[in-house]
């Protein structure tokens, strides 16, 4: 579990070379979006997560603030959600000048009720074997 609340730690993230590259990018992009008034904390704006394969509900939720997982989840709910091929990306507005980013992995060891979650909001073609 990653949870990114300031410059530093968002740089760390950027340059963790043992992190996937399309996370690392999309972070880097989303950050480079919303981090425009250089003179406020990051933790004022914006604070992503990142959910890894293997952690619990409790874990997710704790670091959310709420709960997430399908089974589990309150409001607020997300306000738009990106299928990214190989990550998921939750969007909370939770404020008027405060968000969030949850980054969820398309990973069979993720949490299985929050990928079923965002597996049935994704707009995916149909697989056919």
């Amino acid at each position: 579990m990653l949870s990114l609340t300031d410059r530093d730690a968002v740089t760390a993230a950027l340059t963790d070379p043992t992190l996937d590259a399309d996370i690392r990018a999309l972070i880097g992009l989303r950050v480079w979006q919303v981090d425009t008034d250089r003179r406020r904390p990051l933790r004022d704006i914006l604070q992503i997560v990142v959910v890894q394969p293997g952690d619990p509900p409790e874990v997710i939720h704790d670091a959310v603030g709420f709960p997430i997982c399908w089974d589990q989840a309150e409001q607020p709910g997300w306000e738009w959600f990106n299928d990214h091929g190989s990550w998921f990306e939750l969007a909370y507005v939770l404020t008027d000048d405060f968000g969030m980013l949850v980054f969820v992995p398309d990973h069979p060891d993720t949490n299985h009720t929050l990928r079923f979650n965002c597996l049935g909001f994704a707009d995916r073609p149909p697989t056919t074997n």
